[in-house]
């Protein structure tokens, strides 16, 4: 489906240019992202603001993962009632880990999307304003749009990135 919208988009175009150059190119918004100096800069402080959580997701594990030992070796010694309720025990703190573990990655991901949307937003922008400058027609993110082939002079990646740092640092 996303496939054949492609097409009829790039029909389109090129339907409104008949007289005109088609100038199409695409770029990979993730790496701009990951790789520009303000996304960078989001991943840091994303690694800081929840370095304190990982660290007791980390505590928690360990002690799952020696609550589990102790549970394997005792478990020969133990009564059935004793052993049934270190099970018990068990299996409540894992539901409480894997249950905490959600809870972070909920926070990470709406962290996550809180800082990246000022930087997704001048990133339209940038990608706008190059495609006007430079006579494009389109330009297409490689992830989304299904690009499996493009020469390299087509990839805009690295200019876009450079325009993007630019665009932040006037901020």
């Amino acid at each position: 489906m996303r496939a054949f919208i492609l097409t009829i988009f790039l029909v389109f175009c090129m339907a409104l240019t008949a007289g005109a150059e088609t100038k199409i190119g695409f770029i990979d918004m993730k790496t701009v992202i990951a790789k520009s100096e303000p996304g960078s800069k989001a991943m840091e402080q994303l690694k800081s603001q929840f370095k304190d959580m990982k660290d007791n997701l980390d505590t928690q594990k360990k002690a799952l993962d020696t609550l589990k030992d102790e549970l394997q070796k005792q478990s020969m010694m133990l009564s059935q009632e004793a052993k049934m309720d270190k099970e018990t025990q068990y299996k409540r703190k894992v539901r409480d880990f894997q249950d905490m573990g959600q809870s972070y990655q909920r926070k990470l991901q709406q962290a996550e999307q809180n800082l990246s949307k000022p930087i997704i937003d001048k990133l339209l922008e940038v990608i706008e304003s190059y495609g006007k400058k430079n006579g494009y027609t389109a330009i297409f993110d490689k992830q989304a749009s299904g690009v499996i082939y493009g020469q390299e002079s087509v990839d805009l990646t690295n200019a876009i990135l450079a325009e993007l740092n630019k665009a932040m640092r006037g901020k």
